[in-house]
């Protein structure tokens, strides 16, 4: 089921599998979210006082929290 989910409920998984940060790909897909928007969802659960754990996309979480702080 896809539901959407205000950014600001979104927390960092414990369980995510990617542990290495590559800012050269990081900055792309933050310009591709940008310019085309979030082509994949993220997969998320539930956890603690009403926030989702995003256990799949926490690069395009993070690109997307880039992107709200920058006003884009």
């Amino acid at each position: 089921m896809i539901k959407t989910i205000p950014l600001n409920k979104l927390v960092p998984s414990p369980r995510n599998v990617r542990r290495h940060n590559d800012p050269a790909a990081d900055a792309e897909l933050k310009a591709s979210i940008a310019a085309r928007g979030l082509l994949q969802n993220l997969i998320v659960r539930p956890s603690a006082k009403g926030k989702f754990e995003v256990e799949a996309g926490e690069r395009r979480r993070k690109a997307m929290l880039a992107l709200a702080d920058a006003k884009v």
